[in-house]
């Protein structure tokens, strides 16, 4: 039986697999992996009804989308995504890492239909993956919002500038290590780690960090705060992007017809 992707997040166990149906389940991928997670990602998190202004475009479904713009240099081109013809195979990658090793995964160049372990995925289908692959993988994407393209500019701007500001700041490697002394345990444990679990445990030692200075200074009486600390073992979910920036998408897609 599958499952209902409008209730996914109570199924989801972000260190356990999540068994879609009989065929399919999905497994968090681990930091082994993460630079090919981080060269696949992108192709699950394009805003196309944001950057791309043909309607048949934004009425298509994800996986239609991806289909059409395979190999589709030209579309590459008008809109400076030289990866972009790429994104449907960066999909495939996605869910072989998902699926595991000992999922079959076959699909027709022709026609682009493709089955995992012989089961045939739909456009809803897809849909339903990407979206616990995400969650699961807490990569930074609401699949439910849409972004006018001003603010998708903007947020890239944004970020643009906190590189080029940051130019000093740590990689991948550098995480890595740290997370290892820190936790006092070996590079082949961190490698085992999902990839949201590597993440939330380097947000809470920065959290932990930044209690114990903020509580020295207000122990010693030289440092005040308007309000209380928050504890280091609260939650370190974050916000996401200002709601006054995001639009429906389907007033958008009503307003195309």
């Amino acid at each position: 039986m599958e499952i209902n992707k409008d209730t996914l997040k109570p199924f989801i166990i972000f260190n356990k697999g999540v068994v879609y149906n009989s065929n399919i389940t999905l497994y968090p991928i681990q930091m082994k992996d993460i630079l090919s997670f981080q060269q696949y990602q992108p192709a699950f998190t394009v805003r196309k009804n944001a950057i791309f202004h043909e309607k048949e475009i934004i009425k298509m479904e994800y996986l239609d989308f991806l289909k059409y713009a395979c190999r589709n240099i030209q579309l590459a081109q008008n809109y400076n995504m030289p990866f972009l013809p790429l994104y449907y195979d960066f999909a495939i990658k996605m869910l072989e890492l998902a699926c595991g090793n000992g999922a079959k995964i076959e699909y027709s160049p022709s026609a682009l239909d493709f089955t995992i372990n012989g089961f045939l995925i739909t456009s809803e289908v897809f849909d339903d993956l990407r979206k616990i692959i995400i969650l699961q993988n807490d990569i930074d994407f609401n699949t439910d919002e849409f972004m006018n393209i001003d603010t998708v500019n903007a947020l890239e701007k944004a970020r643009e500038f906190e590189a080029n500001k940051n130019k000093d700041k740590a990689d991948i490697e550098d995480y890595i290590d740290s997370l290892a002394v820190a936790l006092k345990v070996t590079g082949g444990y961190v490698s085992r780690l999902p990839v949201r679990k590597f993440w939330r445990y380097i947000k809470r030692i920065n959290k932990h960090d930044e209690y114990n200075a903020c509580r020295s200074g207000q122990m010693s009486g030289l440092v005040t705060f308007k309000e209380p600390l928050s504890h280091w073992m609260t939650s370190i979910e974050t916000s996401g992007v200002d709601s006054s920036l995001i639009a429906d998408e389907e007033a958008v897609r009503n307003k195309i017809g």
